[in-house]
């Protein structure tokens, strides 16, 4: 692909992936994105992929330093190209947010006084940067914490309104920490419950973890041993799950995962904590529950790793069959339907196939930009699919091209079907925002199959009306454009061949052996297959 299109990919690809937690292959498209950016030198596209990069070594893999390199990276991009305020800002932030789970508060702080700065109040990112920097200042001196407190619930409020449930979780988070500081662990505690609800449990992310550690601080500090252990116990088996479903195809990293020496070192201090109220208790039931524990963890991981396949073989068959612009079947699903569509049960009726091709789409998009014509893709895909019957096909076949196919119909009710999908297109503009009303039309072809009378493959396949509605739809483009054309096969039985019939229609027509109807006087056929294939250049690429 040429490389703005590569780009479009991998980045797309590597944020669905992010998204939803599988982290090492969003990484290595991101770094793909980042190559195929420089290939076409854009500077945005560069720093987005390096702060993508730069999070995902400080929040999954919690390599500071070298996250740090990244955000470098970007910010020397950023210094010597002209480039929005928002990447700016991008940078700063997450560069606090590195610094600070490093542990390097001072230079945090440098970074989101440079964020709070830029903006205004109603950017959730320059709350983010705000409500950081409010906590970390607090921090720093000491003192101060009703005032730091009251402008963070200001700052969670803002948040909590404008949706940005992530930002609100992580400032209750900071507001739970000095509170802890501040001697209220029954405070903190349910400022890291809120965050914890804020952020929910559809998938393990790393706000969520940290709420939970916040609740264990808490509970360790009111003395709480017995319900920290039971949180920390939990929070362990839900790393355990995320981490199986991250790595199917390696048991090591769950086994190094699972005897990580910080987590064990958190579990042995929890557990000394409450040996010293009940060692005994403790040790007996250790001694007696072991095997069991061990026999249910690996029971919930058999079943978290059941469930997750069946969970992406899904998600698979669905990306695999659905085109992710207009939501409709893409080209391989609507070709295995069509090769699974039955023959007809009486002779006099056959099933049709309609190419579809949006006129001139090609001065639209340079006209009005690729987001519009996106737009309209949707809208003319809508439209098309109103027209149809329940059981019918509708699908992108590429590009401006689609594809409908009806079983069982006669020719009168095939072109019915072709007027109405030219009027459903062209009868009413596209009203896009910004834009306003876009008037365009389509140019349809449609066929039948099977063509010819008699038996065996000779009578021609669903790939054979497909080529000859693709013939079709290239004289009502010859023709003038917004107008259909079908071919027909003819009932008597003569000598001719779909190859024969593609090379010449007006002699098959004449012989009887096809028939030929168009929303237009007169049907332009052309040359032959010579001209078929010099004429055959798209309007507009596939998005």
């Amino acid at each position: 692909m040429p490389p703005e299109f590569l780009l479009r990919a991998l980045s797309n690809a590597g944020s669905t992936l992010h998204s939803i937690g599988l982290i090492p292959r969003a990484l290595d498209l991101y770094v793909r994105a980042y190559e195929a950016a420089q290939l076409d030198e854009s500077a945005i596209a560069q720093t987005v992929m390096l702060i993508n990069v730069g999070s995902i070594y400080s929040e999954e893999l919690e390599s500071y330093d070298a996250a740090e390199q990244f955000f470098e990276q970007a910010d020397e991009i950023i210094s010597r190209s002209d480039l929005p305020e928002k990447q700016t800002l991008l940078l700063h932030l997450n560069r606090g947010m590195n610094h600070l789970r490093a542990g390097r508060d001072r230079d945090a702080l440098i970074h989101f006084d440079a964020a709070a700065q830029l903006g205004d109040d109603d950017d959730y990112t320059v709350r983010r940067a705000r409500a950081e920097r409010v906590a970390v200042q607090a921090r720093l001196a000491g003192g101060g914490t009703a005032s730091a407190m009251a402008e963070l619930q200001r700052i969670v409020d803002l948040q909590a309104a404008s949706g940005d449930r992530s930002g609100a979780a992580i400032t209750r988070l900071r507001m739970s920490r000095l509170a802890l500081d501040d001697g209220a662990p029954d405070v903190a505690r349910a400022h890291a419950e809120h965050a914890m609800a804020l952020v929910g449990t559809t998938r393990l992310s790393r706000e969520y973890s940290d709420a939970v550690r916040a609740k264990i601080a808490a509970l360790r500090a009111a003395r709480r041993f017995e319900e920290a252990l039971d949180v920390q116990d939990t929070l362990l088996r839900s790393e355990v799950r995320n981490l199986r479903s991250q790595n199917l195809d390696s048991l090591a990293g769950l086994q190094a995962k699972l005897l990580d020496q910080v987590r064990e070192r958190e579990i042995v201090a929890l557990r000394e904590a409450r040996q010293v109220e009940a060692l005994n208790l403790m040790h007996t039931r250790w001694l007696r529950n072991a095997a069991l524990i061990c026999a249910i963890v690996l029971a919930v991981l058999m079943l978290a790793f059941w469930w997750y396949q069946r969970r992406v073989n899904r998600r698979l068959h669905h990306l695999g069959s659905t085109d992710g612009l207009t939501g409709l079947e893409n080209r391989g699903a609507a070709m295995r339907r069509l090769g699974a569509t039955p023959l007809p049960a009486r002779p006099a009726l056959r099933n049709a196939v309609f190419l579809i091709d949006v006129d001139h789409f090609k001065q639209c998009n340079d006209r009005y930009g690729h987001a519009t014509g996106d737009a309209i893709l949707v809208q003319i895909a809508a439209r098309l699919a109103e027209c149809c019957r329940p059981g019918d096909l509708v699908a992108r076949w590429g590009g401006e091209e689609f594809v409908v196919a009806c079983p069982g119909i006669e020719l009168r009710a095939a072109t019915e079907i072709a007027e109405r999908l030219r009027n459903a297109i062209g009868n009413a503009p596209f009203e896009i925002d910004e834009v306003g009303a876009v008037p365009l039309s389509i140019s349809l072809g449609f066929a039948c199959w099977p063509f010819l009378p008699g038996v065996g493959a000779s009578r021609g396949g669903w790939q054979d009306a497909v080529d000859l509605a693709d013939r079709a739809l290239y004289a009502s483009k010859r023709g003038g454009r917004a107008a259909w054309t079908g071919l027909w096969g003819g009932d008597a039985t003569t000598d001719a061949t779909i190859v024969g019939i593609l090379r010449d229609p007006e002699g098959a027509i004449a012989s009887g052996a096809a028939a030929a109807c168009s929303s237009r006087a007169q049907i332009h056929w052309g040359a032959g297959e010579a001209e078929v294939a010099a004429d055959h250049a798209p309007d507009h690429a596939p998005a």
